[in-house]
């Protein structure tokens, strides 16, 4: 038999900050693809990391007062104590400053130079230091901030090394189109897009007069390659350099791990390199954004939950949420009263209220020994059964061969349901009462059934939540030495460790009180809001307050809302029409959903800011923003006015 081979990476992460959820999505994929292979005995190799090069970490050394290498130093004992504290299983964590990467880079700046296809030119464009990137017209708004990162961007003029990256547009257009880049539909259409818009050759090199932390050219000792140059070549890295990945077994296998926002770099740019390289084309894993309240997450906009959040309710709850609700490619709007909805219906009261209520029947009526299944008093439930399961695990392992994880828990699913109406239907505790041998052979079954179901589910679901699923295997009797035979064995559906004595039952899920848990976030929000004032006070008293003149800027303005609406999606969003004059209407999303009906803010008069820069979200664009007050429980109102007020009154 041939070895099967598995190669995933995810970005490797700017080393100017601390990991957020959004990394923490994308790093714990990698571990459960790394887990599911693993089980179907594949050879797999992940690879993490940080990228310590560039402007952004140069500026973060710079207001800390240290050097650049200080701070990546810092930064790679933070980022790989984070990640051990979420147990990801990587066999890589590859650092831009490791002399290994500083050589590849530097030999494949060579092989491009010689090949003709690195020249020396002017370039002048309009650059985001968050994106380390100049960006075209579709990646700025009218105002010339940053799509993404909503920032200005900077007017930038200067002699810089360019890739010719056009040069290979007619052969990655004809790798999208066949699949070859990606099979993610949405994403094929949007790097089609992004090709037809891509301003000339990419700039790959900045000049040390303004940048010098970074690996400098082998033919220009004067600049240093420009960040993802520099950072791009890592996944090659990480399996012994470009020549080495010419073939390699692992990078025949490839898959990057990403979020969309970096998809024009390695859709685009890093195959137009691997075809300069003459190496194979990775596969790419696109996934989307965890948003809050409509919007990415980000901590400018006080819409973040921390690493620490995660890690305080487990990576279980974590993992089912946000794998279990979309497939990758689509954004996640999270609420924590969802995530913690989910985790009770699909944990607490799915797999664990299973373990729990069927180990303690083997317990009460079998003295807590396992008992074999009777074929021959059942042959059809036997034959029905065995087929739905082999349909299951079918389906499960080709949900993750599509990369559709969201897939993959609806056979999960279907095991409970099969289990939990198995029990409903057979009733054991009314056959336990009865004394003949026909109600203790069906009494047995049941048992037998439930057990071989959380047996498949456990080795199944493995892959999602380690720890439990092995927790739970054990408390059944079954081997968990070798874990790359879980796959296989889940396929052996009744074959279960018959007369196995139970002697624990693992508490795997505990219920949360879910109301409890909602005031628990909102307290520690409100502290860590408050921590913020208190810390950020500004040395100069009188910064604390604004002028006239910066109060004017400010445009208040009456209006009517003709139009009220729940936002599917959304736990906390209201989309109003807002009439502001006899011809014009606003759309506001506000969120105050949890404190106000949809008719009882129709046709009352409010306060809108309507001035403010209109917000692109998941939903639609929000046109203003609508005046409320909070009072001291929290409870939000809108601020409504009188009637005889004309719609299009400021606020003077």
């Amino acid at each position: 038999m041939n070895a099967l081979y598995k190669y995933f990476t995810t970005p490797i992460y700017y080393a100017n900050g601390q990991p957020h959820a959004g990394h923490i999505y994308t790093t714990i994929l990698a571990g459960i693809l790394k887990r599911h292979y693993f089980t179907r005995n594949y050879q797999i190799k992940v690879l993490t990391g940080l990228d310590e090069h560039g402007e952004s970490v140069q500026e973060k050394a710079k207001e800390n007062n240290i050097s650049p290498q200080e701070l990546v130093n810092e930064m790679s004992i933070k980022w790989k104590e984070i990640f051990k504290n979420f147990e990801i299983p990587y066999d890589i964590f590859l650092r831009t400053t490791d002399k290994s990467h500083t050589q590849n880079v530097q030999n494949i700046l060579n092989h491009c130079y010689k090949k003709d296809d690195i020249y020396f030119g002017e370039h002048e464009g309009y650059y985001c230091i968050k994106c380390e990137g100049f960006l075209n017209s579709t990646e700025m708004d009218e105002n010339k901030n940053c799509i993404i990162h909503k920032r200005p961007v900077e007017l930038r003029k200067e002699g810089n090394y360019f890739f010719r990256t056009k040069k290979y547009f007619s052969e990655i257009k004809k790798l999208i189109e066949n699949d070859e880049i990606t099979q993610q539909e949405r994403f094929k259409n949007e790097l089609l897009s992004l090709l037809k818009n891509f301003d000339g050759d990419l700039s790959i090199s900045r000049p040390k007069t303004r940048l010098n932390w970074g690996i400098e050219l082998p033919f220009d000792s004067q600049h240093v390659a420009y960040v993802w140059f520099d950072a791009l070549p890592n996944y090659v890295t990480g399996i012994g350099g470009f020549e080495a990945a010419k073939n390699d077994v692992y990078w025949k296998n490839v898959v990057h791990i990403i979020g969309k926002d970096i998809l024009k770099f390695h859709g685009i740019i890093w195959p137009a390199m691997c075809l300069s390289l003459e190496i194979p084309i990775p596969k790419l894993l696109v996934h989307g954004w965890i948003l809050k309240d409509g919007h990415k997450m980000s901590k400018s906009l006080g819409n973040v939950f921390s690493t620490d959040q995660i890690l305080n309710y487990g990576t279980e709850m974590f993992s089912n949420y946000i794998y279990r609700v979309t497939n990758p490619g689509e954004d996640i709007d999270f609420s924590w009263k969802s995530y913690f909805e989910r985790y009770n219906s699909d944990l607490a009261n799915g797999i664990g209220n299973l373990v729990s209520r069927t180990l303690t029947m083997v317990q009460k009526y079998f003295n807590g020994k396992i008992t074999q299944y009777n074929v021959e008093s059942s042959q059809k439930e036997f034959e029905d059964i065995s087929s739905q399961m082999k349909e299951c695990i079918l389906k499960f392992n080709q949900a993750f061969d599509d990369n559709l994880f969201a897939n993959s828990f609806l056979e999960l699913d279907k095991i409970l349901k099969l289990a939990d109406g198995h029990i409903s239907d057979k009733k054991p505790w009314k056959l336990a009462k009865n004394n003949d041998a026909e109600s203790l052979t069906q009494l047995s079954n049941v048992l037998s059934i439930s057990i071989s179901l959380i047996k498949t589910y456990a080795y199944l679901a493995y892959a999602f939540f380690p720890n439990k699923m092995l927790a739970v295997l054990n408390s059944i009797g079954e081997s968990t030495e070798n874990i790359c035979d879980f796959n296989k064995k889940s396929e052996n559906f009744f074959k279960v460790n018959h007369n196995f004595q139970i002697t624990e039952i693992p508490k795997l899920f505990v219920r949360l009180d879910i109301a409890k848990e909602l005031e628990s976030i909102e307290k520690e929000n409100k502290t860590e809001m408050n921590d913020k004032i208190t810390t950020n006070v500004p040395l100069d008293e009188t910064k604390k307050f604004i002028t006239i003149d910066d109060f004017s800027k400010i445009k208040l303005i009456v209006g009517t809302v003709i139009k009220s609406e729940f936002v599917d999606g959304s736990d906390k969003l209201l989309k109003l029409d807002v009439l502001i004059n006899e011809t014009t209407t606003k759309q506001i999303f506000s969120g105050i959903r949890q404190f106000v009906k949809p008719e009882e803010i129709v046709n009352r008069k409010v306060l809108v800011v309507a001035n403010l820069q209109p917000r692109k979200m998941k939903f639609g664009i929000s046109e203003g923003m609508l005046l409320t007050a909070e009072d001291p429980s929290g409870k939000i109102s809108p601020v409504y006015l009188s009637e005889d007020l004309l719609d299009g009154s400021l606020l003077v």
